[in-house]
């Protein structure tokens, strides 16, 4: 079985936003940089997306069960989420279950305030979105 890259997941949210007019900067991270020769630092998060306003947008796909675990948050993704959060910017962790193809749109002060180290797709259950009607 390949293993789970992400981009599938990321191309998938690329493109529905784009699609309802929003203009989406994708962040390169390291994967896509080891397949161009490039070099990078550590990225915010992969999109900057603007509709009507500016928001960090990290896609994080679930390939298998309903629990999304912190530890797949990198250290940069957390630093900034802390920092954009504080400054009363936005900062949303787009869930991708993939068994089910659900998806969810979790705003980092969610994770940033859990007392837990992962989410259940029940927790996340009132953020869930639909890619024809995403909203800021």
């Amino acid at each position: 079985m390949a293993r789970n890259t992400g981009k599938t997941s990321e191309d998938v949210f690329e493109q529905a936003l784009t699609s309802v007019g929003a203009f989406v900067l994708r962040n390169t991270d390291l994967y896509d940089a080891a397949k161009k020769r490039l070099v990078t630092g550590n990225k915010p998060s992969d999109f900057l997306v603007t509709h009507g306003e500016t928001w960090y947008a990290e896609v994080k796909s679930i390939e298998s069960g309903n629990r999304f675990s912190f530890s797949s948050i990198q250290q940069e993704q957390w630093r900034v989420a802390t920092r954009v959060t504080k400054a009363g910017g936005k900062y949303f962790f787009y869930l991708h279950f993939m068994a089910d193809d659900q998806w969810f749109k979790v705003p980092a002060s969610v994770i940033l305030q859990s007392d837990k180290k992962s989410l259940t797709i029940v927790d996340v259950a009132t953020h869930r979105v639909f890619f024809g009607h995403v909203t800021t």
